[in-house]
């Protein structure tokens, strides 16, 4: 009997038994869904690359016994094939002075370990980094390496490997091992982070079965091993830090800095002296500013010295400039101040004037009330005014007492209402007004008036409450918007001053001071708008 013959004896039955399988799977079926696990194949690696991890591994070995406490004869002048060709690597001679120095130098203490030694410290990363390149060397295809590992299967080894790479590059920073091996410490630290980088790579590469990825970051970390390594044969760069000036040339930079800020002064002297006339006008523009400042204060009952708000803050801001010891810094802030102060009243103003307002707005639902009781009473509407003056509280019995007293001297009613109506920034008091008004001119029944306008006082005064708490992210988005660039520019001059302060000093400095400030105002308003509903 052929093979054939028996492949058609056989052929039946197989038909039957995969039946019965189709059956019980059908009845059958499993409790578990199993998905596909993505994986690389193996042998991802081309020859050039895996050429670079092979003489990858044999730098690092180079680098481990380098850092030893023995190093072998052999190691002086080590030949070493990397990529077809065969290189004999000499030991630098820093080697021989400096690693015996750093085997003496206890930097690290381990609970488990006890003392670590500075050499022993940088012997780590490099022995993890060649455990790395010795277990990527498994995913090469069989026929050139004896061995064919798929990536996907390593990747809790490259997850180790990663965490104790990461660790031991810790170690280094809080040792602050900067200046190891002759200067070298930091290059070569910059050098592992960026292996660290690679590594991460390598596990999302395998988690998302990235081929290509993956060989790319094999690649890039057997090339900077090897860079890591050729530092060891370069010159540092040498650090030269920065000259201090001396207390004498210290003492002449102040001296000038500060006759540079009495010729700004007298400069600005002698321009007014040349130029009378224009400093006679803008003392006269400014004479007259105050005037309409101080009088806007009196009508709010405020007795305020009005060239304390303008000069206050202009003094503030020129004596930090003058403090900063730079004389472009000073000038800038003196213009700074000179405009804020002159910006201040009329801020403070319209603030006094918002908060004084909102007070009446909680007192005129009262008021309203009993000027409607005084009118049912058979009471005219200037002797309700005279009763809500004398049993309110301030800051409405001060309106009130205002208009009867600018009526008794001779002052229309109206016209004594309408100056009211000027002084408070209230939308239902003016309501009010116009009412008292209208029926004075037209007749009407102003007590149904008074309680429609009670009535949409409640209204409206729920309705606020309800877009307050609606709004209140709006409005702490535009404090935080406003507040915190200047908070982290004030930690960063607590912790960095001179550099702060030599920045900001420079045209370029002060350009972005003023264009951040700029943009954060901008910022602000643009917020705080989202948030403000019209009732």
């Amino acid at each position: 009997m052929n093979i054939f013959t028996l492949s058609n004896l056989i052929a039946p039955c197989k038909k039957r038994f995969i039946g019965v399988l189709f059956v019980f799977a059908a009845l059958c079926p499993l409790p578990y869904t199993l998905t596909p696990v993505p994986s690389l194949d193996a042998g991802v690696l081309a020859k050039s690359q895996m050429a670079e991890v092979t003489c990858a591994a044999t730098k690092m070995q180079l680098f481990y016994y380098y850092l030893a406490p023995e190093h072998d004869p052999k190691l002086s002048d080590y030949p070493v094939k990397c990529k077809g060709a065969t290189v004999n690597i000499k030991m630098p001679k820093w080697v021989e002075t400096a690693v015996p120095v750093m085997l003496n130098n206890k930097v690290w203490r381990d609970p488990e370990e006890g003392e670590i030694s500075e050499a022993s410290l940088w012997q780590t990363p490099v022995s993890i980094l060649y455990e790395f390149l010795e277990l990527t060397k498994k995913t090469f295809p069989r026929e050139e390496m004896g061995a064919e590992i798929s990536p996907g299967l390593l990747v809790k080894e490259y997850a180790d490997i990663r965490i104790r790479f990461q660790m031991s590059l810790d170690r280094l920073y809080r040792a602050k091992r900067y200046d190891s091996m002759n200067g070298r410490g930091r290059t070569l630290l910059s050098v592992f982070n960026l292996i660290l980088k690679e590594m991460e790579s390598i596990s999302d590469a395998i988690s998302s079965a990235d081929q290509q990825r993956y060989a790319e970051a094999v690649a890039a970390i057997s090339v900077l091993s090897q860079d890591s390594f050729s530092l060891l044969f370069r010159a540092p760069r040498a650090y030269s830090p920065p000259l201090m000036p001396s207390k004498a040339q210290q003492a002449i930079l102040t001296a000038a800095t500060v006759l540079g800020i009495l010729l700004v002064f007298l400069s600005v002297r002698l321009y007014f002296i040349m130029n009378e006339e224009k400093t006679d006008k803008m003392v006269a523009d400014y004479s007259t500013k105050v005037d309409k400042w101080s009088d806007a204060f009196s009508r709010q009952f405020i007795d305020i010295k009005v060239h304390y708000l303008v000069f206050i803050p202009a003094g503030l801001f020129a004596l930090v400039g003058l403090l900063s010891f730079n004389l472009l810094v000073f000038v800038f802030m003196t213009v700074l101040g000179m405009f804020v102060g002159l910006k201040t009243p009329t801020y403070v103003l319209n603030s006094m004037k918002l908060r004084r307002g909102l007070k009446i707005d909680t007192q005129l639902m009262d008021a309203l009330i009993l000027l409607a009781n005084a009118l049912r009473s058979g009471l005219d509407i200037v002797q309700g005014f005279d009763m809500v003056s004398k049993d309110l509280l301030p800051p409405i019995s001060d309106e009130f007492a205002l208009v009867i007293k600018n009526y008794q001297l001779g002052t229309p009613f109206e016209r004594a209402l309408g100056g009211m109506e000027d002084r408070v920034s209230s939308k239902m008091l003016s309501y009010m007004i116009r009412a008292i008004v209208l029926q004075r001119q037209m007749g009407g029944n102003l007590t149904k008036v008074f309680e429609r306008i009670v009535i949409d006082i409640r209204e409206e005064s729920k309705l606020e409450e309800k877009t307050k708490a609606m709004t209140a992210q709006q409005r702490i988005q535009s404090i935080v918007v406003g507040i915190m660039p200047w908070v982290m520019v004030g930690v960063m001059f607590v912790f960095q001053p001179d550099t702060m302060i030599k920045f900001y000093s420079t045209p370029l400095g002060m350009g972005v001071f003023v264009g951040c400030a700029i943009w954060i105002a901008i910022g602000m308003k643009v917020v705080s708008s989202l948030g403000k509903i019209k009732v």
